[in-house]
């Protein structure tokens, strides 16, 4: 076996290996993000779902035998249509609305509660 060869086998580790990480990051702030209303928890947590699906086959045919996650990876493939680019800036827009929201809704209650007192 040539070095050339060794170096092309491990890339695909490594690159599942970062995926893996990145998708625990995002389960991470998902779960957080289902305590606290400022970050938006179901989208980071859709996010890791779909990053582990194109790692794990495994994983991607239990999401596929759901018919409400077939729903939203159809509607999400369908946006693959659009550039690279813009699919950052609508993701970030959205990301940004959620944040907003959160921070809003946090406001609301701390209001709410200073008038009860």
């Amino acid at each position: 076996m040539n070095p050339k060869q060794s170096e092309n086998d491990l890339l695909p580790l490594l690159l599942k290996g970062a995926g893996l990480v990145l998708v625990g990051i995002l389960a991470l702030l998902g779960l957080i993000g289902l305590v606290l209303p400022v970050i938006p928890g179901i989208l980071f947590l859709f996010l890791a779902a779909l990053l582990l699906a194109k790692i794990s086959s495994r994983f991607d045919s239990l999401l596929n035998s759901n018919s409400q996650m077939r729903h939203w990876r159809s509607r999400w493939d369908r946006s693959s249509s659009l550039p690279l680019v813009q699919r950052v800036k609508l993701s970030f827009w959205v990301l940004a609305r959620a944040v907003v929201n959160g921070v809003e809704a946090a406001a609301n209650s701390l209001n709410k509660v200073r008038a009860e007192n």
